[in-house]
């Protein structure tokens, strides 16, 4: 099982299409043909079903793709460990949730680069349960997530927490009075549930059951530009918006009979990690 193999595994996953896959990969679709066929053999079990023009995963696909991922992710891990051991005297490698990111860590990264020239930073963005995951892997040293993990040898402590407000385009004055949990089916909502986990479920809980939203989006963060050029409406933390909310380019709007739980970040790492010393001092910027 070799790199190129997986690399076509999750590439023609993601395709569904063995020419279209061939093309991105610079290579002949045989090639791609013939690797899926050598990892197929190579795990004892069909990956892809093959009906007509249809190519879907097999139920053993769909579990091997995750493993795909993390091996990947692990090589790719390695082989930047192992170049930054003749520049850099550490290396600290950080995952976080694109709100998080932009709200709360860009300044700190900012300063422990400044305070720690010699050590190599590396930053990677997702979701909560994946970077959970890369932690557990040794992929990442510390995340900034939106989800505690409650399980030793994962350390997790609260850093922030952050109000979510109902906002809308500064143009937009329905509503500018405050609104009633009966009246959100009046209002274009614009959904977003990856960041906040069960927090967002709470949220789409607030409209009836089956309520059909305009717009749906996996980060918060990129429901921005649609909000500042529409009548749209979305929760969102009050950090990520509060420049927007300044420079009269966003307005909130009051819930008058219902209130919405704050949404907690979370700093996490493993115990005994060797980068702990790294850490303490990042943390010690938030």
């Amino acid at each position: 099982m070799n790199t190129d193999t997986l690399t076509t595994f999750l590439k023609l996953s993601e395709i569904r299409n063995y020419t279209q896959t061939a093309r991105q990969l610079f290579v002949a679709q045989s090639t791609v043909t013939n690797r899926i066929f050598e990892l197929e053999n190579e795990l004892g079990f069909p990956l892809f079903v093959r009906e007509r023009k249809n190519l879907t995963l097999t139920t053993e696909g769909e579990h091997f793709l995750e493993y795909a991922r993390r091996i990947l992710d692990l090589e790719r891990s390695a082989i930047q460990e192992l170049s930054n051991l003749n520049h850099f005297t550490q290396s600290l490698r950080i995952g976080s949730t694109n709100t998080i990111y932009e709200c709360h860590l860009i300044q700190p990264l900012l300063a422990y680069q400044k305070k720690h020239p010699d050590i190599s930073i590396s930053v990677s963005i997702d979701h909560s349960m994946p970077l959970l995951q890369m932690l557990q892997d040794h992929i990442l040293d510390v995340v900034f997530t939106y989800v505690p993990h409650e399980k030793s040898p994962i350390l997790s402590t609260a850093f922030v927490t952050d109000p979510l407000v109902l906002v809308t385009g500064w143009k937009n004055t329905d509503f500018a009075e405050g609104i009633h949990q009966s009246e959100l089916i009046e209002m274009p909502y614009y959904y977003c549930d990856f960041p906040f986990q069960e927090l967002g479920s709470f949220i789409k809980n607030l409209f009836p059951k089956g309520h059909p939203f305009p717009l749906t989006m996996d980060r918060s963060v990129n429901l921005l530009p649609f909000l500042l050029e529409s009548d749209g409406y979305s929760f969102l933390p009050q950090s990520l918006v509060a420049p927007y909310i300044r420079d009269k380019k966003l307005r909130t709007i009051a819930t008058l009979d219902f209130t919405v739980p704050p949404v907690h970040g979370y700093v996490e790492y493993c115990k005994d990690t060797p980068a702990g010393n790294l850490i303490e001092d990042l943390t010690a910027l938030l």
